[in-house]
């Protein structure tokens, strides 16, 4: 917020994103803040040696979770267009095309712009593979009549298919800004504002404390 003049995209993983950071993702989309947060959805703990995550299935497997996991997973998809989320997109990682293209539409969005990618980790997920989600996933490029500006049909295209969608899920361009909405905020980053006052100002502002 301090230079407005920079671009900001915020990047991490299932975990980081909707586990110990969760809080901080749903306060900064409610917000609408203006960056793209960029989300490499492995659906298990890649990093830390395969743990389950939040984005694991019931039932799936891991060293954590050797008789499977007894929990529910997250949809990212649902938590971003419940909390507020003015664009919302998904792709896979194989998909560069698609991928930069969102990416590029997000930062051009004034706006959270929330970018969930499926990233298989051939390491420690052999369930939800490449050949898996090739398999099951919705592009919606080839749905020519889909509205990504309706809400309610982003929110139902998510839930009929079970979060396995790929593309401009839904974009608000309507809504302002977090940083558009803050009194006084200027245009110009803090480095390049005039921030002298003059004595009367200055006696004004004191006036105001006493």
């Amino acid at each position: 917020m301090a230079n407005r003049e920079l671009t900001v995209i915020a990047a991490g993983g299932d975990g980081d994103g909707f586990a110990i950071g969760m809080g901080h993702t749903v306060h900064a989309i409610r917000r609408n803040i203006d960056i793209t947060y960029i989300v490499m959805d492995n659906q298990i703990y890649g990093l830390t040696k395969g743990q389950t995550s939040p984005r694991s299935a019931e039932g799936f497997k891991t060293k954590s979770t050797p008789a499977g996991s007894i929990e529910s997973a997250l949809s990212p998809l649902e938590v971003a267009l419940a909390a507020g989320a003015t664009f919302v997109a998904q792709s896979f990682s194989s998909n560069l095309k698609q991928l930069t293209s969102l990416i590029e539409e997000g930062m051009k969005h004034k706006g959270f712009s929330f970018i969930n990618v499926f990233s298989p980790c051939v390491t420690f997920n052999k369930v939800n593979t490449y050949d898996w989600f090739k398999e099951n996933i919705v592009d919606l490029e080839e749905t020519p009549d889909y509205d990504p500006s309706n809400r309610a049909a982003a929110m139902n295209k998510i839930m009929e298919t079970n979060g396995l969608v790929t593309g401009l899920i839904y974009q608000d361009k309507s809504r302002k800004s977090y940083e558009d909405m803050v009194y006084g905020f200027k245009p110009e980053g803090l480095a390049k504002q005039n921030i002298q006052i003059t004595e009367q100002e200055f006696e004004k502002l004191v006036a105001e404390f006493k």
